[in-house]
């Protein structure tokens, strides 16, 4: 039986996408069992889902000029005045 603890690392780290079956199948077992982890991978499916939308949203709302802007405000020296 897997420890609450290394179900929620790879739960948390994304490292379940790339283990074996068998791995996959004790964590499923676990989150059966363990209220507390099932609770846990619904949190995170919940943050994952709302990140999403807001990128999403982001990239709706985004102007046409945003990375430039962002470039140009990255590179620029420090102390030098915002340009319009």
């Amino acid at each position: 039986m897997m420890t609450c603890k290394e179900v929620a690392t790879l739960l948390s780290t994304g490292e379940l996408d790339h283990a074996s079956w068998l791995r996959r199948l004790a964590v499923r077992l676990h989150l059966a069992m363990c209220d507390r982890c099932a609770a846990f991978k619904r949190q995170l499916d919940a943050m994952a889902r709302a990140a999403a939308a807001l990128g999403r949203r982001l990239e709706a709302d985004a102007p046409a000029d945003l990375e430039a802007r962002v470039v140009d405000r990255v590179t620029r020296t420090p102390g030098a005045p915002d340009r319009p």
